[in-house]
């Protein structure tokens, strides 16, 4: 298989989009062979923001491809998290900067590291060949960055993100504050959201211990107005468990400005759950988490360790 697929996760964020793009010229200019870039979703309202003011082009959407392709993976390797059109048996890379998870039958390319986004690990990739990296390819890096970390205050925030992020604006060139503002302000806009957007646009599955979990984000400056829609939301996300038949399903509204987290909890088993691994106090079925902001170092890994017992 000649042709190289490059994708990000199911319901892509920005890091996930950026990295699937800029993974086109790193395949070129690294790897020497030629990739397309794809999308397995729809895009959210600050990947368009990113997108239209760099001036790039959304990737194709993976659901247009037919045939056999050999595949990429960037920011994910959860089996529950890959497109329903990519062939496992053809992944052939994974670049990625979550727990590592995925199984092949023969050996693959793995970049992974403990870093805060994807964006920075490719970028790192580039600069360890000392290769060039286009004027476009490190906006898109830079934002895939700030997106990911939420502007290097989120716990998954590296020294080497830092550092990444000053050289990358060597060339990018970019009024960081500003721009971190239009993307914050696009991330918190519900113009033209649904209900079921709110919860679906940065949702993932994962597996803990022999339970299939859920777990949404809505990253936002204002969370008053995710919260004001609490009550459709839940009767949504009850609906969403009964139909992906979820073990648990858990949504978190995450406050960019404060720095906490409103964790909606829909039943018993998520409302047992949270108060044994988060302890925190539930009221109108919402748990605070003060300081809780990222769903990668801060939900996933204590709520796997107490599912896997």
């Amino acid at each position: 298989m000649n042709k190289i697929v490059i994708i990000g996760h199911k319901n892509p964020d920005t890091d996930s989009i950026v990295s699937a793009i800029v993974g086109v010229e790193l395949f070129s200019k690294v790897f020497g062979k030629e990739a397309l870039a794809c999308r397995a979703g729809e895009l959210n309202n600050e990947t368009k923001f990113v997108l239209g003011e760099i001036g790039v082009k959304a990737p194709v959407d993976i659901e247009t491809l037919t045939g056999d392709f050999s595949v990429a993976l960037v920011d994910h390797n959860e089996a529950g998290q890959i497109s329903g059109k990519v062939d496992c048996n053809n992944i052939d890379y994974v670049i990625d900067h979550h727990k590592f998870s995925l199984k092949t039958e023969a050996p693959i390319f793995c970049a992974t590291q403990y870093i805060g986004s994807t964006a920075s690990l490719i970028a790192k990739m580039f600069f360890e060949k000392n290769i060039a990296i286009s004027e476009s390819g490190c906006k898109l890096l830079l934002a895939g960055i700030l997106s990911d970390t939420l502007n290097l205050t989120s716990p998954t925030t590296t020294e080497e993100d830092r550092v990444l992020v000053s050289k990358l604006n060597e060339t990018a060139k970019i009024e960081i504050d500003g721009f971190v503002a239009g993307m914050f302000a696009a991330k918190s806009s519900l113009e033209g959201i649904s209900v079921s957007e709110i919860i679906n646009l940065d949702y993932k599955v994962f597996e803990m211990g022999t339970l299939k979990v859920g777990i949404g984000v809505w990253e936002t400056t204002s969370p008053a107005s995710v919260n004001e829609k609490q009550a459709a939301i839940l009767k949504e996300l009850v609906i969403k468990k009964e139909a992906e038949k979820m073990d648990c399903l858990f949504f978190a509204v995450i406050d960019i400005i404060k720095q906490n987290c409103q964790l909606y909890l829909i039943g018993e088993a998520e409302k047992k759950l949270a108060e044994k691994v988060f302890g925190g106090e539930i009221e109108n079925e919402v748990m605070i988490l003060p300081g809780v902001v990222s769903r990668k170092k801060q939900m996933v890994p204590q709520l796997t360790e107490e599912l896997s017992r």
